[in-house]
Protein backbone atom coordinates (compact mmCIF):
# COMPACT_ATOMS: atom_id res chain seq x y z
CA UNK A 1 0.00 0.00 0.00
CA UNK A 2 1.33 3.43 -0.96
CA UNK A 3 1.68 5.43 2.28
CA UNK A 4 1.62 8.79 0.48
CA UNK A 5 -1.62 7.95 -1.34
CA UNK A 6 -3.14 6.62 1.90
CA UNK A 7 -2.33 9.89 3.61
CA UNK A 8 -4.00 11.81 0.79
CA UNK A 9 -7.13 9.68 1.20
CA UNK A 10 -7.24 10.37 4.94
CA UNK A 11 -6.69 14.12 4.54
CA UNK A 12 -9.17 14.52 1.69
CA UNK A 13 -12.08 15.23 4.08
CA UNK A 14 -10.22 18.27 5.45
CA UNK A 15 -9.19 19.54 2.04
CA UNK A 16 -12.71 19.20 0.63
CA UNK A 17 -13.73 22.53 2.12
CA UNK A 18 -14.75 25.97 0.95
CA UNK A 19 -11.42 27.72 0.30
CA UNK A 20 -13.13 31.13 0.36
CA UNK A 21 -13.83 30.55 4.08
CA UNK A 22 -10.82 28.55 5.33
CA UNK A 23 -11.56 29.25 9.00
CA UNK A 24 -15.14 27.97 9.04
CA UNK A 25 -14.32 24.46 10.25
CA UNK A 26 -11.82 25.73 12.80
CA UNK A 27 -14.43 28.07 14.23
CA UNK A 28 -16.92 25.20 14.35
CA UNK A 29 -14.45 23.05 16.28
CA UNK A 30 -13.76 25.95 18.66
CA UNK A 31 -17.49 26.38 19.33
CA UNK A 32 -17.82 22.66 20.00
CA UNK A 33 -14.94 22.84 22.49
CA UNK A 34 -16.63 25.77 24.24
CA UNK A 35 -19.85 23.76 24.53
CA UNK A 36 -17.93 20.82 25.99
CA UNK A 37 -16.26 23.13 28.50
CA UNK A 38 -19.66 24.59 29.44
CA UNK A 39 -21.05 21.08 29.98
CA UNK A 40 -18.12 20.22 32.23
CA UNK A 41 -18.70 23.44 34.19
CA UNK A 42 -22.39 22.62 34.61
CA UNK A 43 -21.62 19.11 35.94
CA UNK A 44 -18.33 19.47 37.86
CA UNK A 45 -18.79 16.25 39.82
CA UNK A 46 -18.84 14.17 36.64
CA UNK A 47 -16.46 16.20 34.48
CA UNK A 48 -14.46 13.16 33.32
CA UNK A 49 -17.57 11.30 32.18
CA UNK A 50 -18.94 14.41 30.46
CA UNK A 51 -15.64 14.94 28.64
CA UNK A 52 -15.39 11.29 27.60
CA UNK A 53 -18.99 11.13 26.36
CA UNK A 54 -18.54 14.30 24.31
CA UNK A 55 -15.30 12.96 22.85
CA UNK A 56 -17.10 9.72 21.97
CA UNK A 57 -19.81 11.67 20.16
CA UNK A 58 -17.13 13.69 18.40
CA UNK A 59 -15.42 10.45 17.39
CA UNK A 60 -18.66 9.17 15.86
CA UNK A 61 -19.11 12.43 13.97
CA UNK A 62 -15.50 12.33 12.79
CA UNK A 63 -15.94 8.79 11.48
CA UNK A 64 -19.16 9.83 9.72
CA UNK A 65 -17.32 12.65 7.96
CA UNK A 66 -14.39 10.37 7.14
CA UNK A 67 -16.66 7.63 5.78
CA UNK A 68 -18.51 10.19 3.66
CA UNK A 69 -15.19 11.37 2.25
CA UNK A 70 -14.14 7.79 1.45
CA UNK A 71 -17.44 7.19 -0.33
CA UNK A 72 -17.00 10.42 -2.31
CA UNK A 73 -13.53 9.24 -3.39
CA UNK A 74 -15.03 5.92 -4.48
CA UNK A 75 -16.16 7.37 -7.83
CA UNK A 76 -17.37 4.66 -10.26
CA UNK A 77 -15.07 5.84 -13.07
CA UNK A 78 -12.02 5.88 -10.79
CA UNK A 79 -12.94 2.48 -9.34
CA UNK A 80 -13.21 1.01 -12.83
CA UNK A 81 -10.23 2.68 -14.51
CA UNK A 82 -7.55 3.22 -11.79
CA UNK A 83 -5.84 -0.06 -10.82
CA UNK A 84 -5.59 -0.68 -7.09
CA UNK A 85 -7.62 2.38 -6.06
CA UNK A 86 -10.56 0.49 -4.54
CA UNK A 87 -8.29 -1.96 -2.71
CA UNK A 88 -6.26 0.85 -1.14
CA UNK A 89 -9.41 2.76 -0.21
CA UNK A 90 -10.78 -0.32 1.52
CA UNK A 91 -7.55 -0.88 3.45
CA UNK A 92 -7.41 2.75 4.63
CA UNK A 93 -11.09 2.67 5.67
CA UNK A 94 -10.63 -0.63 7.50
CA UNK A 95 -7.58 0.60 9.42
CA UNK A 96 -9.35 3.86 10.34
CA UNK A 97 -12.37 1.91 11.53
CA UNK A 98 -10.21 -0.38 13.67
CA UNK A 99 -8.29 2.49 15.32
CA UNK A 100 -11.44 4.52 16.02
CA UNK A 101 -13.23 1.45 17.39
CA UNK A 102 -10.39 0.91 19.85
CA UNK A 103 -10.46 4.59 20.85
CA UNK A 104 -14.24 4.42 21.32
CA UNK A 105 -13.91 1.40 23.59
CA UNK A 106 -11.38 3.22 25.77
CA UNK A 107 -13.61 6.31 26.01
CA UNK A 108 -16.64 4.23 26.92
CA UNK A 109 -14.81 2.94 29.97
CA UNK A 110 -14.90 6.47 31.40
CA UNK A 111 -18.65 7.11 31.20
CA UNK A 112 -20.44 3.75 30.88
CA UNK A 113 -21.73 2.53 34.22
CA UNK A 114 -21.91 -1.15 35.15
CA UNK A 115 -18.31 -2.16 34.56
CA UNK A 116 -18.77 -3.60 31.06
CA UNK A 117 -15.85 -5.70 29.87
CA UNK A 118 -13.38 -4.34 27.34
CA UNK A 119 -14.48 -6.94 24.78
CA UNK A 120 -18.11 -5.83 25.01
CA UNK A 121 -17.19 -2.14 24.78
CA UNK A 122 -15.02 -2.81 21.74
CA UNK A 123 -17.85 -4.72 20.05
CA UNK A 124 -20.36 -1.94 20.77
CA UNK A 125 -18.00 0.76 19.48
CA UNK A 126 -17.19 -1.20 16.30
CA UNK A 127 -20.89 -1.88 15.67
CA UNK A 128 -21.82 1.79 16.02
CA UNK A 129 -19.04 2.90 13.70
CA UNK A 130 -20.08 0.33 11.11
CA UNK A 131 -23.68 1.49 11.36
CA UNK A 132 -22.68 5.15 10.95
CA UNK A 133 -20.57 4.24 7.94
CA UNK A 134 -23.47 2.48 6.25
CA UNK A 135 -25.88 5.33 6.99
CA UNK A 136 -23.48 7.58 5.06
CA UNK A 137 -24.25 5.33 2.09
CA UNK A 138 -27.94 4.58 2.75
CA UNK A 139 -29.79 7.23 4.78
CA UNK A 140 -32.91 5.04 5.05
CA UNK A 141 -31.17 2.79 7.59
CA UNK A 142 -32.01 5.32 10.32
CA UNK A 143 -35.66 5.20 9.22
CA UNK A 144 -35.75 1.41 9.31
CA UNK A 145 -34.11 1.34 12.73
CA UNK A 146 -36.54 3.90 14.14
CA UNK A 147 -39.67 2.08 13.04
CA UNK A 148 -38.13 -1.35 13.43
CA UNK A 149 -37.32 -0.79 17.09
CA UNK A 150 -40.90 0.36 17.76
CA UNK A 151 -42.37 -2.65 15.94
CA UNK A 152 -39.93 -4.90 17.80
CA UNK A 153 -41.55 -4.03 21.13
CA UNK A 154 -45.15 -3.43 20.03
CA UNK A 155 -45.53 -6.71 18.14
CA UNK A 156 -43.98 -8.73 20.93
CA UNK A 157 -41.11 -9.84 18.73
CA UNK A 158 -38.77 -9.41 21.69
CA UNK A 159 -40.49 -12.28 23.54
CA UNK A 160 -40.28 -14.51 20.48
CA UNK A 161 -36.57 -13.85 20.11
CA UNK A 162 -35.86 -14.17 23.84
CA UNK A 163 -34.52 -17.78 23.54
CA UNK A 164 -32.15 -16.77 20.73
CA UNK A 165 -30.95 -13.78 22.72
CA UNK A 166 -30.39 -15.96 25.79
CA UNK A 167 -28.36 -18.39 23.67
CA UNK A 168 -26.20 -15.52 22.35
CA UNK A 169 -25.62 -14.26 25.89
CA UNK A 170 -24.65 -17.74 27.06
CA UNK A 171 -22.27 -18.13 24.11
CA UNK A 172 -20.71 -14.74 24.90
CA UNK A 173 -20.27 -15.67 28.57
CA UNK A 174 -18.61 -18.96 27.61
CA UNK A 175 -16.37 -17.76 24.74
CA UNK A 176 -16.17 -13.94 24.69
CA UNK A 177 -12.88 -13.86 22.79
CA UNK A 178 -14.02 -16.13 19.97
CA UNK A 179 -17.37 -14.38 19.59
CA UNK A 180 -15.61 -11.01 19.56
CA UNK A 181 -13.19 -12.09 16.82
CA UNK A 182 -15.96 -13.52 14.64
CA UNK A 183 -18.11 -10.42 15.17
CA UNK A 184 -15.25 -8.06 14.33
CA UNK A 185 -14.50 -10.05 11.18
CA UNK A 186 -18.15 -9.78 10.12
CA UNK A 187 -18.22 -6.05 10.86
CA UNK A 188 -14.94 -5.56 8.99
CA UNK A 189 -16.48 -7.28 5.96
CA UNK A 190 -19.39 -4.84 6.21
CA UNK A 191 -16.94 -1.91 6.18
CA UNK A 192 -15.20 -3.34 3.10
CA UNK A 193 -18.57 -3.80 1.37
CA UNK A 194 -19.21 -0.06 1.64
CA UNK A 195 -17.19 0.49 -1.52
CA UNK A 196 -18.14 -0.51 -5.04
CA UNK A 197 -16.11 -1.61 -8.04
CA UNK A 198 -17.69 0.62 -10.68
CA UNK A 199 -20.61 -1.56 -11.77
CA UNK A 200 -24.18 -0.37 -12.45
CA UNK A 201 -25.29 -0.78 -8.83
CA UNK A 202 -22.29 1.25 -7.67
CA UNK A 203 -23.11 4.05 -10.13
CA UNK A 204 -26.69 4.20 -8.85
CA UNK A 205 -25.61 4.35 -5.20
CA UNK A 206 -22.97 7.01 -5.95
CA UNK A 207 -25.47 9.20 -7.79
CA UNK A 208 -27.94 8.93 -4.90
CA UNK A 209 -25.26 9.94 -2.39
CA UNK A 210 -24.14 12.82 -4.64
CA UNK A 211 -27.74 14.05 -4.83
CA UNK A 212 -28.00 14.05 -1.04
CA UNK A 213 -24.68 15.90 -0.72
CA UNK A 214 -25.87 18.60 -3.13
CA UNK A 215 -29.13 18.94 -1.22
CA UNK A 216 -27.22 19.16 2.09
CA UNK A 217 -24.93 21.89 0.73
CA UNK A 218 -27.93 23.83 -0.58
CA UNK A 219 -29.71 23.46 2.77
CA UNK A 220 -26.76 25.11 4.51
CA UNK A 221 -27.52 28.27 2.52
CA UNK A 222 -31.25 28.08 3.23
CA UNK A 223 -32.31 26.53 -0.06
CA UNK A 224 -34.74 23.66 0.35
CA UNK A 225 -34.46 20.87 -2.22
CA UNK A 226 -37.65 19.13 -1.15
CA UNK A 227 -38.19 15.56 -0.01
CA UNK A 228 -37.63 14.24 -3.53
CA UNK A 229 -33.88 14.22 -2.86
CA UNK A 230 -34.47 11.12 -0.70
CA UNK A 231 -35.76 9.13 -3.66
CA UNK A 232 -39.02 7.17 -3.63
CA UNK A 233 -39.61 7.28 0.17
CA UNK A 234 -39.16 11.06 0.15
CA UNK A 235 -41.46 11.50 -2.87
CA UNK A 236 -44.12 9.38 -1.22
CA UNK A 237 -43.84 11.29 2.06
CA UNK A 238 -44.01 14.67 0.29
CA UNK A 239 -47.27 13.92 -1.56
CA UNK A 240 -49.62 15.20 1.20
CA UNK A 241 -47.52 18.36 1.59
CA UNK A 242 -47.49 19.05 -2.15
CA UNK A 243 -51.22 18.37 -2.45
CA UNK A 244 -52.00 20.75 0.42
CA UNK A 245 -49.73 23.46 -1.02
CA UNK A 246 -51.37 23.12 -4.45
CA UNK A 247 -54.81 23.31 -2.88
CA UNK A 248 -53.90 26.46 -0.96
CA UNK A 249 -52.48 28.05 -4.11
CA UNK A 250 -55.72 27.36 -6.00
CA UNK A 251 -57.69 28.81 -3.08
CA UNK A 252 -55.78 32.11 -2.86
CA UNK A 253 -55.92 32.53 -6.64
CA UNK A 254 -59.66 31.90 -6.70
CA UNK A 255 -60.17 34.43 -3.89
CA UNK A 256 -57.69 36.97 -5.29
CA UNK A 257 -58.44 40.68 -4.87
CA UNK A 258 -56.23 43.79 -5.23
CA UNK A 259 -56.12 44.20 -1.43
CA UNK A 260 -52.76 44.10 0.36
CA UNK A 261 -53.79 41.06 2.41
CA UNK A 262 -54.74 39.04 -0.67
CA UNK A 263 -51.61 40.08 -2.56
CA UNK A 264 -49.28 39.19 0.31
CA UNK A 265 -51.01 35.82 0.82
CA UNK A 266 -50.15 34.95 -2.77
CA UNK A 267 -46.68 36.44 -2.52
CA UNK A 268 -45.95 34.51 0.68
CA UNK A 269 -46.18 31.22 -1.21
CA UNK A 270 -43.19 32.31 -3.30
CA UNK A 271 -41.30 34.31 -0.68
CA UNK A 272 -41.26 31.58 1.96
CA UNK A 273 -41.19 28.52 -0.32
CA UNK A 274 -40.64 25.32 1.68
CA UNK A 275 -40.91 27.34 4.92
CA UNK A 276 -44.48 28.46 4.14
CA UNK A 277 -46.75 28.34 7.17
CA UNK A 278 -48.97 25.62 5.65
CA UNK A 279 -46.05 23.25 5.14
CA UNK A 280 -44.80 24.05 8.64
CA UNK A 281 -48.23 23.28 10.11
CA UNK A 282 -48.41 19.94 8.32
CA UNK A 283 -44.88 19.13 9.52
CA UNK A 284 -45.95 19.89 13.10
CA UNK A 285 -48.96 17.59 12.74
CA UNK A 286 -46.71 14.82 11.43
CA UNK A 287 -44.20 15.31 14.26
CA UNK A 288 -46.97 15.27 16.86
CA UNK A 289 -48.33 12.04 15.40
CA UNK A 290 -44.86 10.43 15.54
CA UNK A 291 -44.35 11.74 19.09
CA UNK A 292 -47.72 10.36 20.20
CA UNK A 293 -46.89 6.97 18.68
CA UNK A 294 -43.49 7.03 20.39
CA UNK A 295 -45.07 7.80 23.76
CA UNK A 296 -47.57 4.97 23.32
CA UNK A 297 -44.74 2.57 22.51
CA UNK A 298 -42.67 3.86 25.43
CA UNK A 299 -45.59 3.47 27.83
CA UNK A 300 -46.19 -0.07 26.56
CA UNK A 301 -42.52 -0.90 27.22
CA UNK A 302 -41.85 0.95 30.48
CA UNK A 303 -45.32 1.19 32.00
CA UNK A 304 -45.99 3.48 34.99
CA UNK A 305 -42.25 4.08 35.41
CA UNK A 306 -42.25 6.24 32.28
CA UNK A 307 -42.43 9.41 34.41
CA UNK A 308 -38.90 8.86 35.72
CA UNK A 309 -37.49 8.47 32.20
CA UNK A 310 -39.53 11.46 31.05
CA UNK A 311 -37.99 13.66 33.74
CA UNK A 312 -34.43 12.54 32.99
CA UNK A 313 -34.76 13.09 29.26
CA UNK A 314 -36.72 16.34 29.44
CA UNK A 315 -33.75 18.61 28.73
CA UNK A 316 -32.75 16.73 25.58
CA UNK A 317 -36.36 16.65 24.39
CA UNK A 318 -36.66 20.38 25.04
CA UNK A 319 -33.59 21.13 22.90
CA UNK A 320 -35.00 19.02 20.08
CA UNK A 321 -38.41 20.67 20.36
CA UNK A 322 -36.93 24.17 20.43
CA UNK A 323 -34.72 23.45 17.43
CA UNK A 324 -37.65 22.19 15.37
CA UNK A 325 -39.80 25.14 16.39
CA UNK A 326 -37.38 28.06 16.17
CA UNK A 327 -34.93 27.12 13.41
CA UNK A 328 -37.43 27.43 10.50
CA UNK A 329 -38.03 31.07 11.45
CA UNK A 330 -34.32 31.82 11.40
CA UNK A 331 -34.23 30.53 7.80
CA UNK A 332 -36.85 32.99 6.48
CA UNK A 333 -34.34 35.67 5.30
CA UNK A 334 -32.49 33.01 3.31
CA UNK A 335 -35.76 31.98 1.68
CA UNK A 336 -36.18 35.58 0.50
CA UNK A 337 -32.81 35.40 -1.23
CA UNK A 338 -33.57 32.16 -3.06
CA UNK A 339 -36.87 33.53 -4.43
CA UNK A 340 -35.37 36.82 -5.64
CA UNK A 341 -35.70 35.92 -9.34
CA UNK A 342 -39.47 35.64 -9.02
CA UNK A 343 -39.79 38.80 -6.93
CA UNK A 344 -39.47 41.13 -9.91
CA UNK A 345 -42.68 39.60 -11.28
CA UNK A 346 -44.35 39.69 -7.86
CA UNK A 347 -43.92 43.47 -7.80
CA UNK A 348 -46.16 43.67 -10.88
CA UNK A 349 -49.11 42.09 -9.11
CA UNK A 350 -52.13 44.44 -8.99
CA UNK A 351 -52.33 45.87 -5.48
CA UNK A 352 -48.73 45.05 -4.52
CA UNK A 353 -47.45 47.69 -2.06
CA UNK A 354 -44.62 49.92 -3.24
CA UNK A 355 -41.83 51.83 -1.52
CA UNK A 356 -41.93 51.95 2.26
CA UNK A 357 -45.28 50.15 2.27
CA UNK A 358 -43.60 47.14 0.62
CA UNK A 359 -40.86 47.14 3.27
CA UNK A 360 -43.53 47.20 5.94
CA UNK A 361 -45.51 44.38 4.32
CA UNK A 362 -42.51 42.07 3.86
CA UNK A 363 -41.17 42.75 7.37
CA UNK A 364 -44.63 42.21 8.86
CA UNK A 365 -44.91 38.91 6.99
CA UNK A 366 -41.56 37.70 8.34
CA UNK A 367 -42.19 38.93 11.86
CA UNK A 368 -45.71 37.51 12.10
CA UNK A 369 -44.51 34.10 10.94
CA UNK A 370 -41.64 34.08 13.44
CA UNK A 371 -43.67 35.26 16.43
CA UNK A 372 -46.43 32.71 15.82
CA UNK A 373 -43.78 29.98 15.61
CA UNK A 374 -42.23 31.30 18.82
CA UNK A 375 -45.57 31.39 20.66
CA UNK A 376 -46.56 27.86 19.63
CA UNK A 377 -43.12 26.44 20.45
CA UNK A 378 -43.02 28.25 23.79
CA UNK A 379 -46.42 26.80 24.69
CA UNK A 380 -45.14 23.31 23.87
CA UNK A 381 -41.99 23.94 25.93
CA UNK A 382 -44.11 25.16 28.80
CA UNK A 383 -46.19 21.98 28.68
CA UNK A 384 -43.04 19.85 28.64
CA UNK A 385 -41.51 21.88 31.51
CA UNK A 386 -44.67 21.47 33.57
CA UNK A 387 -44.81 17.71 32.94
CA UNK A 388 -41.12 17.32 33.82
CA UNK A 389 -41.27 19.66 36.81
CA UNK A 390 -38.45 21.84 35.46
CA UNK A 391 -39.60 25.32 34.44
CA UNK A 392 -35.98 26.26 33.65
CA UNK A 393 -36.55 24.64 30.24
CA UNK A 394 -38.31 27.88 29.28
CA UNK A 395 -34.86 29.49 29.05
CA UNK A 396 -34.76 28.06 25.53
CA UNK A 397 -37.71 30.26 24.60
CA UNK A 398 -36.22 33.29 26.35
CA UNK A 399 -33.00 32.85 24.38
CA UNK A 400 -34.80 32.56 21.04
CA UNK A 401 -37.09 35.60 21.32
CA UNK A 402 -34.47 38.34 20.65
CA UNK A 403 -33.29 36.50 17.55
CA UNK A 404 -36.87 36.00 16.39
CA UNK A 405 -37.13 39.78 16.06
CA UNK A 406 -33.66 41.21 15.48
CA UNK A 407 -32.43 38.56 13.03
CA UNK A 408 -35.48 38.73 10.77
CA UNK A 409 -35.73 42.50 10.46
CA UNK A 410 -32.80 42.79 8.09
CA UNK A 411 -32.74 45.04 5.02
CA UNK A 412 -33.63 42.66 2.16
CA UNK A 413 -32.36 44.92 -0.64
CA UNK A 414 -28.86 44.92 0.91
CA UNK A 415 -28.82 41.22 1.73
CA UNK A 416 -25.85 39.20 0.48
CA UNK A 417 -25.85 35.63 -0.76
CA UNK A 418 -26.40 33.29 2.21
CA UNK A 419 -23.64 30.94 3.27
CA UNK A 420 -23.38 28.05 5.68
CA UNK A 421 -22.57 30.52 8.44
CA UNK A 422 -25.73 32.47 7.66
CA UNK A 423 -27.68 29.34 8.51
CA UNK A 424 -25.56 28.27 11.48
CA UNK A 425 -24.94 31.57 13.30
CA UNK A 426 -28.53 32.20 14.52
CA UNK A 427 -28.87 28.61 15.71
CA UNK A 428 -25.62 28.74 17.69
CA UNK A 429 -26.48 32.20 19.02
CA UNK A 430 -29.88 30.99 20.20
CA UNK A 431 -28.38 27.94 21.94
CA UNK A 432 -25.63 30.01 23.60
CA UNK A 433 -28.12 32.61 24.82
CA UNK A 434 -30.43 29.91 26.14
CA UNK A 435 -27.51 28.18 27.88
CA UNK A 436 -26.38 31.44 29.45
CA UNK A 437 -29.87 32.12 30.82
CA UNK A 438 -30.08 28.55 32.11
CA UNK A 439 -26.77 28.95 33.95
CA UNK A 440 -27.90 32.28 35.41
CA UNK A 441 -31.02 30.60 36.77
CA UNK A 442 -29.43 27.38 38.01
CA UNK A 443 -26.06 28.69 39.28
CA UNK A 444 -26.79 32.31 40.20
CA UNK A 445 -30.38 31.85 41.35
CA UNK A 446 -31.81 34.50 39.00
CA UNK A 447 -35.63 34.18 38.97
CA UNK A 448 -37.23 33.09 35.72
CA UNK A 449 -39.51 36.12 35.82
CA UNK A 450 -36.48 38.42 35.68
CA UNK A 451 -34.97 36.46 32.79
CA UNK A 452 -38.26 36.55 30.90
CA UNK A 453 -38.57 40.30 31.43
CA UNK A 454 -35.01 40.89 30.23
CA UNK A 455 -35.63 38.78 27.12
CA UNK A 456 -38.85 40.64 26.26
CA UNK A 457 -37.25 44.05 26.87
CA UNK A 458 -34.23 43.20 24.71
CA UNK A 459 -36.47 41.83 21.96
CA UNK A 460 -38.66 44.93 21.99
CA UNK A 461 -35.62 47.24 21.83
CA UNK A 462 -34.11 45.28 18.96
CA UNK A 463 -37.44 45.19 17.16
CA UNK A 464 -38.02 48.95 17.42
CA UNK A 465 -34.48 49.77 16.31
CA UNK A 466 -34.45 47.36 13.36
CA UNK A 467 -37.96 48.41 12.30
CA UNK A 468 -36.91 52.05 12.03
CA UNK A 469 -33.80 51.11 10.04
CA UNK A 470 -35.89 48.90 7.76
CA UNK A 471 -38.48 51.60 7.07
CA UNK A 472 -35.71 53.96 5.89
CA UNK A 473 -34.01 51.28 3.76
CA UNK A 474 -34.34 50.87 -0.05
CA UNK A 475 -37.32 48.95 -1.43
CA UNK A 476 -37.25 45.38 -0.12
CA UNK A 477 -37.85 43.43 -3.32
CA UNK A 478 -36.05 42.04 -5.23
CA UNK A 479 -33.89 40.85 -2.37
CA UNK A 480 -30.16 41.51 -2.66
CA UNK A 481 -30.41 43.83 -5.66
CA UNK A 482 -28.10 46.41 -4.04
CA UNK A 483 -25.64 43.97 -2.45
Amino acid sequence: MNAATSGQMLLAFWRQRDRERPWSRRIGIAIWMLLVAASMYAFPAAWLGVLASNLAIGLLCFWGVLAGSFLMQNHPHVARLVPGHVRQLRVVALLSWAVLSLAGAVLMDLFVAGGASFELRLLVAATWLTLVGWTARRWAIWLYLSFGSALYFVTGLGKSLAPAWAAIQALWAAQPGAVLILSLLALGCCVVRLFGDGDAAHREVYERCARLRRASNEAMTGKQSGAGMFGRPGTWLARPFNAAASGWLRHVIAQATPSVRSVMSRAEIVLHGEQHWLRQTLAVVLILAIAALSLIVAFAIVGPGLQDHWTRGAYGMAIGLASMGFNPSFALPNMLWHSRREQALLRLLPGMPQGQALNRAVAGLQLRHALIDWAVTTAALGLLAWAAGDLALLCLAFGALPLSTGWLLRRPALMKAPTSWTAVVPVFAFLLMAWGLYVLHQKQGTPLVVLAGASIALSAALGVWRWRVLMAAPVALPTGRLA
